[in-house]
């Protein structure tokens, strides 16, 4: 590995690939929405939702565990490998297991049913888990590789969709193409990482992992207890379409999120290498730096959605999806307490290897969903959009609880509550006063939506530049920087 990737060049590709993959699904989305339909796309939603659940212990928690661990010592080439193989050896294992189990439940289940051949369709993912080693290359910051291999076979994947996804019955079609996606882009990595680290199968002990990966595994999936949750429920106790508008919120969320969250998760193995060194200031430094980026992004990005959640919504699905309209600005929330719950989660319980801990607040609070969810159902107000209002409330009692430990049990020394950081909560709530005067101007969906993401962003970005907002001089001076010595 080189050793000087720096984390603003690691943050480039990171953001490069994020990026790419919020304007492959602005061109998919709403091609793949409006062709296949509410109904039988919430069916495919609900398969996935299903699927999910198998999908999670295939992977056996050895992502996150994996990036750390291997983080710690990626300078010592044999630890490295036998750290690799046993990884590799545990998800083989973990993934036979799970693709048998997965493949008994569907037949007895959902054999003879419509949603059956979707399902069985999803078995590719698990065998393609197999192959599932990108924690290895984000460990040694191959972002780049990362990023144009990704690149490349979505290209192919877009290519295919429409090529073969032209009517509502190609909802099959387009569960092959979404899922030889995944086995082809893992694939590619697999092949990759193993010519860099290799293989040794001298004094392997994988027992040694599995205390450390089954915490993991429940920290790393506490998704099972919350999206997946509500979205496996809404299709067993309302309807598939509720599940449509459901995930279809979710996923216009996750494009910004994920591209906003780069800046945390290309920061662990850093900070995992950091802490092993005992640099605690060096830590502690690095936390707030990365905390007051994320701040700048994700408030904005945030009340942006909500207040042009219904322009979004048609454009991106149509008119069939108006309903979608209120789950989205709940889930707006949730995408705020989402990234809070990133930084205690990843940078710092897991960073700081307190599992345990991590992983009894995550069920806690998971549980808590899980009450919440059976309360509204016998209530008879289970909806998408009260699941995802409640789930929202599961994440921050699971955040308070992270906060609380990390600040007085930890001495983590984080700020989060400076006018520094929540200044950007305040310049962001301004977007809805101009939003608002936007729509008595003109009330036609694409002119508003355009009209309010150019004027709330000039607005934000001339408030920032006029109070000398450091994250804003700072992405000034490394743009300015990079184009002289271009």
């Amino acid at each position: 590995m080189e050793k000087n990737k720096s984390i603003t060049r690691n943050v480039i590709f990171k953001v490069l690939l994020s990026t790419f993959n919020i304007l492959v699904p602005l061109i998919i989305g709403p091609y793949a929405y409006r062709v296949i339909g509410d109904n039988n796309m919430g069916m495919i939603n609900h398969a996935d939702a299903i699927y999910n659940y198998f999908y999670i212990f295939a992977t056996f928690g050895i992502y996150q565990y994996g990036l750390r661990e291997m983080s710690r010592i990626r300078n010592d080439k044999e630890k490295l490998k036998t750290v690799f193989t046993s990884l590799f050896v545990i998800g083989v294992i973990a993934n036979i297991v799970v693709l048998s189990i997965f493949i008994m439940f569907t037949n007895a289940k959902y054999g003879g049913t419509v949603k059956y051949p979707v399902l069985m369709l999803y078995s590719i993912n698990i065998f393609a888990n197999v192959f599932y080693i990108e924690w290895a290359n984000e460990a040694l910051e191959n972002y780049d590789f990362i990023a144009i291999k990704t690149i490349i076979v979505r290209i192919i994947y877009l290519i295919c969709l429409f090529a073969f996804v032209r009517t509502e019955k190609d909802y099959i079609i387009y569960t092959v193409i979404i899922n030889a996606y995944t086995l082809l882009n893992y694939f590619v990595s697999f092949i990759y990482i193993k010519k860099r680290i290799g293989f040794s199968f001298k004094n392997l002990n994988l027992s040694i992992h599995v205390k450390y990966l089954l915490m993991s595994l429940i920290m790393g999936n506490a998704n099972m207890l919350y999206i997946q949750l509500d979205r496996v429920m809404l299709g067993d106790y309302v309807s598939d379409r509720s599940v449509a508008y459901y995930t279809l919120s979710s996923y216009i969320t996750s494009m910004l999120n994920t591209l906003i969250l780069s800046v945390v998760y290309v920061t662990i193995p850093r900070l995992a290498n950091i802490v092993a060194k005992d640099d605690e200031d060096g830590y502690h430094n690095l936390l707030n730096k990365v905390c007051e980026n994320l701040f700048a992004f994700i408030f904005p990005a945030a009340i942006g959605i909500f207040v042009t959640a219904r322009e979004i919504v048609l454009i991106y699905g149509g008119a069939k999806y108006i309903d979608t309209v209120p789950v989205l600005k709940g889930f707006t929330f949730f995408m705020i307490t989402s990234a809070f719950e990133s930084v205690f989660t990843n940078q710092i319980l897991y960073v700081k290897r307190k599992e345990k801990r991590l992983v009894l607040f995550i069920l806690g609070a998971g549980v808590m969903n899980l009450i919440f969810n059976i309360t509204l159902v016998k209530l008879g107000i289970f909806t998408a959009v009260t699941a995802i209002y409640t789930t929202a409330l599961a994440n921050f009692i699971l955040i308070s609880m992270e906060f609380i430990y990390a600040v007085f049990v930890l001495k983590v020394k984080i700020n989060l509550f400076t006018m520094e950081k929540l200044k950007y909560l305040l310049y962001s709530i301004i977007f809805i006063p101009i939003t608002l005067g936007i729509r008595m101007v003109t009330n036609r969906v694409v002119p508003v939506f355009l009209l309010a993401v150019t004027i709330n962003v000039l607005y934000y970005v001339g408030v920032l530049y006029l109070t000398k907002d450091k994250v804003l001089l700072a992405f000034i001076n490394k743009f300015f920087k990079k184009a002289s010595k271009a």
